[in-house]
């Protein structure tokens, strides 16, 4: 291994806290005796991070990947429930009305308001989820999909 001799300039008081008394009591704790020697200890530690955060992102990608298909089904079943509830409140509404509790339970309407806008909230909301996950998948790159 050849050593280069290089000239390097720290501030005294930096923001962060990296400077020469940083160095050297980071050269205390590691027994580390050469400025040279510390910075290229630096420089090892700094390229193991880089990799553990390469493996990290690619170990998270791996687990998205992974568990996506397990959860996809799980999305769509989500929704058949919310068209079931639905159905189900169309039918209590219709039952209200017919068997005459409507007086019994405010209900003004053929459907009660609440019960209507409650519905066209709950459509709004799954109509603005489908826009989004489109405008995702149409803006995604090939690289993506695993995302």
């Amino acid at each position: 291994m050849t050593k280069i001799r290089k000239h390097i300039m720290l501030e005294d008081t930096s923001k962060d806290g990296l400077s020469w008394e940083w160095l050297a009591d980071y050269m205390k704790e590691n027994d580390i005796s050469t400025l040279g020697d510390g910075l290229q200890h630096l420089f090892v530690e700094y390229r193991q991070l880089q990799r553990q955060v390469a493996d990290q992102e690619n170990l998270a990608k791996a687990i998205a990947k992974e568990v996506k298909p397990q959860l996809d089904p799980i999305r769509i079943r989500t929704g058949y429930v919310d068209k079931n509830v639905r159905v189900l409140t169309n039918l209590l509404n219709s039952y209200l009305i017919i068997s005459g509790m409507e007086d019994a339970i405010p209900v003004t309407d053929v459907m009660a308001e609440s019960v209507t806008a409650k519905q066209k909230q709950v459509a709004d909301q799954i109509h603005a989820y489908q826009v989004a996950r489109k405008d995702k998948l149409t803006r995604s790159t090939p690289g993506d999909e695993d995302e």
